[in-house]
């Protein structure tokens, strides 16, 4: 290959090979901006090369494609310089693009300011490229001189306040600096003929690349990839059989004798052998040099990745991960800080020794935002002389004495971030380099998802382990608790309480299952902030607690159980409940040593504290010892709906209202007696005919806290002692409440004065929501209160107070009772009081 043309020949064979190894990588804005870059350079060089070649059609028209090439490159680079420092300033290069059209276009016409060279053949039988340059020919190289101007203004304005980005753009500054070189010295007489301009482009090319590696835009390992070795073997095999091929011709006619397709088939086979070999001899040279790394690493990721998907724990995870992470770079040492739930990183773990060191940075220092600008990774040596690792590493060393810390990597999946490694230098000396940072960003991938799924997993078995409604610990979280104490033989352990809700079931049916669970989270998280750290809260059933309290005493636990108790009576105070429902706990408290092999027995004594607490009369604490709790009966003495066991209670109470007020106590026996003969025409069972009838006598049982001259006032009551009179429901439910045989008749009792249409008293429910023993007691309520004289009014007749009852159907009254309990009357199933 004559006339230098080797010199293009080995440009187009370097810029094909960087094309191709850019193919496979992953692309943005400045790796398709520097493929246009490298194929810009592909027409320059080719178009010297065809030149120098004589190709068809011309030597001229290969030296303007070739020209062309050569000043279209200062634009390309521009534009590829935007893209990798992200600028969208265009200064003037608009401005130098139209002029070096303009040149173009007339010199192709003219040949006014580069004429194609002259072809001269020499005796020997080569030939020589004769360039003639006038003053003229200076204005293209003005033009774009001017070009590469702008590029180093831009290079110079976007890197002279940031260091480490000046430090990134050195090899673009020296690939502009030698591209700028290459062009003056093509003017030299020395180099007359040589293409210096061309070796200047390779350098240029080459810096770029570097530059790119050095962001971590694409991974070295592309270089070494099979297709790109398998092209350089055949593109060198065919370098080399070019320049050769007359001699070695020659020398398969002299020595073997060769002829016609002998000698094709020969030159073919030797060419493919040739490039096999010279294809091994690359891969296995650059997998020596740039891959043997790379390989391990690649290794390393992998073990890890199959590691750790069978982990559950964090910990474990980043103990695997230092061990990847010494084993792969030989870091001297590797610390692991993880996000908290308050944005701040913790130090979690750390290779040696580090018992006892606490570290935390903050979620908003400025370093972190350097490190996201950076790609996840920072080195020290790039970022040491920026004002935030400035700051931040002599924090750090104040904090860390003992670590020199040479690279920061985040533990990340895109933007978001689940931790920190902070690595100090290699045990070799040798530095951190890019491949080391794809190694971490590979890695921290992997880590980023074993945590994620760790965590989840955690959160998982927290929920497992928790009451979706109070968020304590479960009943069976509870006894896993317990279990591990049996196990671990802890049995002198301290307290275990257990904290009843008394009469929650009523409170439910008074102010419905909403406030109900309001109520049950309020006490929980009493219960909670009480205990602390100090021991486990557990819910045990639907209106119990358990409290675990390792190492206190019989008294710490009494007192305990008292500031419970307290607390629920200023939550009563505070949500104002106390006028109709107000709750109380039972406490019961077993003290002592836990059962080698059953903890039911401690749980079981709890409960039986409990018992006697209920029995007592509620709102206190039992402790158990033997002798006040024994064996639990067998059988409550306390079965809803027996009357005789506890109508000697009712009648007293009666009779006490019966002292006060006469008609009351009349009154409140005809509600019984008409409730509950509409309640068994309406088909209730025998138990609810028995509540409805034990609800009927007691439904006024307040009135006994009314003073008498308001309730045998003859006349119409003023609008404060109307209020007052209303008052006897709540009155009622305060006397009954106390009485813990007869609570079950509350919701009969504080609703036989709200209306079907939500317009009553005293909580303005309407329809069904009114319990139907409820408004059994309205109806039979309302008919006697109409039949009967009183003081302030007469007595109406039963076939008008029963169309009265029919008027304010579906406005006082249910719809479905009422004509059942008109037709019972005029029947004569139902009699007259």
């Amino acid at each position: 290959m004559s006339n230098f043309a080797i010199v293009p020949a080995v440009a187009l064979v370097c810029y094909i090979f960087l094309l191709v190894s850019f193919l496979a990588a992953k692309k943005d804005a400045a790796i398709y901006a520097f493929m246009e870059l490298l194929l810009t350079m592909f027409i320059w060089a080719s178009g010297s090369l065809f030149m120098r070649l004589a190709y068809w059609p011309s030597v001229s028209f290969w030296f303007h494609v070739s020209l062309t090439g050569l000043l279209v490159i200062p634009f390309i680079f521009f534009r590829f310089l935007q893209k990798f420092l992200c600028v969208d300033k265009r200064y003037h290069i608009c401005f130098w693009a139209a002029v070096t059209s303009l040149i173009l276009l007339v010199n192709y016409k003219s040949g006014i300011f580069v004429q194609a060279p002259q072809v001269l053949s020499l005796e020997n039988g080569r030939s020589v490229y004769v360039y003639h340059m006038g003053w003229l020919s200076v204005v293209p190289y003005l033009v774009e001189g001017g070009a590469l101007f702008e590029c180093g203004r831009m290079v110079y304005e976007n890197s002279r306040d940031n260091k480490v980005a000046g430090k990134r753009l050195r090899p673009v500054w020296f690939g502009i600096a030698a591209l700028a070189l290459g062009q003056i010295c093509v003017a030299l007489p020395v180099f007359s003929g040589f293409p210096i301009d061309i070796c200047s482009g390779i350098i240029m090319a080459g810096c770029v690349y570097f530059a790119l590696y050095r962001r971590r835009l694409f991974r070295l390992k592309l270089l070494v990839s099979k297709a790109n070795c398998y092209m350089a073997a055949f593109l060198i095999s065919m370098l080399i059989f070019y320049s050769f091929i007359p001699d070695y011709n020659g020398f398969l006619k002299r020595n073997l004798g060769f002829e016609g397709t002998q000698l094709t088939m020969a030159v073919c086979f030797s060419m493919v052998l040739s490039a096999v070999l010279i294809y091994l001899v690359i891969k296995s040279a650059l997998d020596t040099v740039f891959e043997r790394n790379e390989i391990t690493q690649s290794r390393s990721i992998g073990e890890f990745s199959s590691k750790v998907s069978y982990l559950a724990d964090v910990c474990e995870i980043l103990e695997q991960m230092i061990q990847t992470i010494e084993k792969a770079v030989q870091a001297e040492a590797v610390l692991i800080f993880l996000k908290d739930e308050k944005g701040d990183y913790v130090l979690t773990l750390g290779s040696g020794n580090t018992d006892g060191l606490t570290c935390i940075i903050p979620g908003d220092e400025k370093v972190l935002d350097l490190l996201r600008e950076y790609g996840g990774c920072l080195l020290s040596r790039e970022h040491k002389n920026t004002p935030e690792y400035k700051n931040f590493t002599s924090g750090m060393r104040s904090r860390l004495p003992k670590y020199r810390i040479e690279c920061i990597a985040g533990i990340k999946d895109g933007e978001q971030y689940q931790g920190l490694i902070f690595l100090a230098g290699k045990k070799n000396g040798e530095r951190y380099m890019p491949e080391d940072l794809n190694f971490f960003e590979s890695l921290s991938s992997v880590a980023f998802i074993a945590i994620q799924n760790s965590r989840l997993y955690e959160k998982a078995c927290e929920e497992a382990r928790r009451d979706y409604l109070t968020g304590v610990a479960n009943r069976r979280y509870f006894y896993e608790v317990l279990e591990q104490c049996c196990e671990s033989q802890a049995y002198d352990f301290g307290s275990l309480v257990m904290i009843d809700v008394d009469d929650f079931k009523l409170y439910n049916q008074l102010y419905g299952t909403e406030a109900g669970d309001g109520a049950l989270k309020r006490i929980a998280g009493m219960i909670q902030k009480e205990v602390g750290q100090k021991g486990i809260v557990a819910r045990y059933s639907g209106k119990v607690f358990t409290v675990l309290l390792p190492g206190v005493t019989k008294s710490e636990a009494e007192a305990f159980t008292g500031r419970i108790s307290e607390r629920v009576r200023e939550m009563n105070k505070l949500s104002g409940e106390n006028a109709m429902k107000a709750l109380t706990v039972s406490c019961g408290i077993a003290l002592g040593v836990c059962p080698i092999h059953d903890f039911h027995e401690l749980i079981e004594h709890a409960d039986t504290a409990v018992y006697y607490a209920k029995k007592a009369g509620k709102n206190r604490t039992v402790i158990y010892e033997e002798g006040n709790g024994g064996e639990r009966p067998s059988e409550l003495s306390y079965q809803p709906g027996v009357y005789s066991d506890y109508a000697p209670t009712i009648y007293a109470l009666t009779a006490a209202i019966d002292a006060k007020d006469h008609y009351t106590f009349s009154h409140s026996e005809n509600v019984a007696y008409y409730a509950r003969e509409l309640a068994r025409a309406y088909g209730m069972n025998e138990e609810g005919i028995k509540i409805i009838y034990e609800a009927g006598l007691l439904h006024d049982i307040g009135k006994i806290g009314i003073e008498e001259s308001i309730l045998n006032k003859p006349g119409k009551l003023t609008e404060e002692e109307y209020q007052i009179v209303k008052s006897h429901v709540e009155l009622s439910i305060g006397i009954i409440r106390h009485l813990p045989s007869l609570d079950y008749v509350i919701p009969a009792v504080i609703g036989h004065h709200e209306r079907y249409d939500g317009k009553g008293y005293p909580r303005g429910i309407r329809g069904e929501e009114i319990p139907l023993m409820a408004r059994i007691l309205c109806v039979a309520d309302s008919f006697d209160a109409m039949v009967t004289a009183r003081s302030y009014k007469p007595s109406i007749a039963v076939e008008d107070a029963l169309e009265n009852l029919e008027k304010d159907t579906g406005q006082q009254f249910d719809p479905k009772l009422v004509p059942v309990f008109v037709k019972s009357i005029r029947a004569g199933r139902i009699q007259i009081r």
